[in-house]
C-alpha cells in the first residue's frame, strides 16, 4: 500500500486509536487525523511515521487471527 496516497476513511480513523499515535509522536489529535484523513502533506519524516503506522495498525486490526495449538 502507497504510504503517500492512502487515504483512511472515517471508519478505519474511528478504529484507530488516534490519541495514542499523537502521543507517541508529541503532536495533536488533530493533526493525526488531518495526516490520516489526506488534509495534510505528507512530506515530512513525522506524517510519513504517522501513516505508516496506522497501516500497521490497521492490518492488525483486520486480519483473521488463526491460533494453533
Amino acid at each position: 500500500m502507497n504510504m503517500a496516497t492512502k487515504i483512511f476513511t472515517s471508519t478505519e480513523i474511528k478504529d484507530l486509536k488516534v490519541a495514542a499515535l499523537a502521543r507517541k509522536y508529541k503532536c495533536s489529535d488533530d493533526y493525526v487525523r488531518r495526516v490520516l484523513k489526506g488534509d495534510r502533506e505528507r512530506n515530512t519524516e513525522l506524517a510519513q511515521s504517522i501513516v505508516k503506522d496506522a497501516i500497521d495498525a490497521l492490518e492488525i486490526i483486520e486480519r483473521k487471527t488463526l491460533i494453533t495449538a
